[in-house]
């Protein structure tokens, strides 16, 4: 896993485009949005939620879950809002807008935590006026991300949002609410990112999370808890209820659910489309483009680390402790100056960098990949004492304990990116 002589290469600096530029690059490339038919959080506006600490501003994850469900109605989510900001390379035509989605909370398998910020970047050059490269966010910085190089200038890119994650996959082939991984017959592969060579077992599976769910794949959701009770129960979150979280039919509930895989969770099935209010075209929710910048002033999202429903070892409850307490703000984190940060896939960025000086080479080397399956009783093997290994339908979580980072898999296979030099 990785090699400190392989690492890539630093991008140029970047600065801010002027309001109407940046507004011109939004307006033209605000994605459509694709929701699960389960989802319960959509994307808001965090101003509605800030208080003030210590003469600083900020969310709290109380007030801002308790204050979107007071203010939710069904088919109307409150604010629907997506954030957008624009940055150009100096001394290069390579320019970037960036949409930011946030949403009051994130519920998924190993991670769960109060806010949660997802965001799409569109790479453009001005002088062209052509987009280079889509990538939107996955489920951390160790997961590939979703990302299609040399898009269609003429279509407006749209984004699958993973139930109650917001994990955030790309879709620009002719069926919109669709995540398609590979290319057939006459249908665009909805991502550009490559496999790894070398690897027969992984020669046809681009790595990228994508949307398992989307894929036939099932994944089990787990309901938080916070000082010994679920968070629906908590006298803090009057408004929040059992029927606000990620629905029951897709839930584990206690260990002893875990001891044979779960058979029956559902796909997944397209809920509400988010469109923005300036586009021409039908949809459930219109959406308003705000510039980031009006955000800056809030300094934290804050929020107590959330527990698993059911016994789980002190020691590694605080290993993940990343994954189940609070999110930072976009605007201290490196890709929100510099986007080229988010670029997850080696060719990609090399495309790029043979592009435009102003992105480094990609580093070849740093990354780890495992294969999940399942072990099954062989039917060939004397008195029934053998095993084999199928192919399993429901997706795992599996934990890379040096860093600690938990990681999704996706079609069976996890992958950890930016593992630095060393044994793990």
């Amino acid at each position: 896993a990785g090699c400190s002589a392989f690492e890539r290469e630093s991008d140029g600096r970047t600065s801010r485009l002027d309001d109407d530029r940046a507004r011109a690059l939004a307006t033209r490339f605000a994605p459509t949005l694709y929701f699960d038919a389960r989802e319960p959080w959509f994307p808001t506006d965090p101003q509605s939620y800030t208080s003030e600490r210590d003469g600083e501003t900020i969310v709290a994850g109380f007030d801002a879950l308790d204050g979107y469900h007071e203010r939710y109605r069904e088919g109307s989510p409150p604010e629907p809002t997506v954030f957008y900001q624009a940055v150009e390379y100096e001394e290069s035509p390579l320019a970037v807008v960036q949409f930011w989605f946030y949403s009051v909370f994130d519920q998924f398998t190993t991670n769960f935590h109060w806010h949660d910020w997802e965001v799409m970047h569109v790479f453009v050059d001005t002088e062209t006026d052509e987009p280079q490269l889509y990538v939107a966010s996955s489920h951390s910085r160790t997961v590939p991300n979703n990302e299609f190089l040399d898009p269609d200038s003429e279509t407006v890119p749209r984004i699958l949002s993973e139930l109650g994650s917001h994990s955030s996959t790309l879709s620009v082939n002719d069926v919109p609410d669709r995540f398609q991984r590979v290319a057939v017959e006459n249908l665009l592969a909805d991502i550009t990112n490559t496999a790894i060579e070398g690897l027969e077992d992984l020669a046809d599976i681009p790595l990228a999370y994508g949307l398992p769910r989307d894929e036939g794949s099932t994944l089990p959701y787990l309901v938080p808890e916070y000082e010994g009770e679920p968070i629906y129960d908590h006298e803090r979150l009057p408004s929040v209820t059992r029927e606000s979280l990620i629905p029951d039919e897709l839930t584990v509930r206690s260990f002893d659910a875990l001891t044979a895989p779960p058979s029956e969770l559902p796909t997944r099935e397209t809920g509400l489309v988010f469109r923005h209010r300036e586009r021409a075209a039908d949809a459930d929710v219109e959406y308003d483009l705000v510039p980031s910048g009006e955000l800056e002033h809030i300094t934290a999202f804050t929020g107590p680390q959330l527990s698993f429903e059911f016994s789980v070892p002190d020691f590694l409850e605080d290993a993940v402790a990343g994954h189940i307490t609070t999110t930072g703000t976009p605007w201290e984190q490196p890709r929100y100056e510099n986007p080229a940060a988010d670029i997850s896939v080696p060719s990609h960025r090399t495309a790029l960098a043979d592009r435009y000086d102003a992105i480094g080479e990609a580093a070849p080397i740093n990354t780890v990949v495992s294969r999940v399956t399942e072990a099954v009783t062989a039917d060939d093997a004397p008195d029934g004492e053998g095993l084999t290994t199928i192919e399993s339908d429901l997706e795992a979580v599996v934990l890379l304990e040096s860093d600690p980072e938990a990681v999704p898999t996706f079609v069976g296979v996890a992958v950890a990116q930016d593992v630095p030099a060393g044994d793990h």
